[in-house]
């Protein structure tokens, strides 16, 4: 299972990489739609959070969510889908 603190601080390191301009203090309350506005960032986006948590996010499961919730709530939502994967 993977730790939801370890999904923000990825989350936090890929906003501070690519989006200089925005602050990370009050990440987890940032939606996500706020500061990707390109699919290729989305992408870069799930890439980098594979890479760093050795995790397999299913762009299509996730769907919206990847835009329309806040950083904290698609952590949560990934901790979810990571063990319901691992209950199988």
């Amino acid at each position: 299972m993977i730790d939801r603190q370890a999904v923000l601080d990825a989350i936090r390191q890929f906003v501070a990489d690519h989006f200089p301009t925005v602050s990370v203090d009050h990440l987890e309350t940032l939606r996500a739609g706020d500061v990707i506005q390109q699919s290729l960032e989305l992408v870069e986006l799930v890439l980098h959070l594979e890479e760093k948590l050795g995790i397999e996010i299913n762009i299509n499961e996730l769907g919206e969510n990847l835009i329309v919730q806040n950083f904290g709530e698609l952590a949560n939502e990934l901790v979810r889908s990571e063990g319901a994967k691992r209950e199988k």
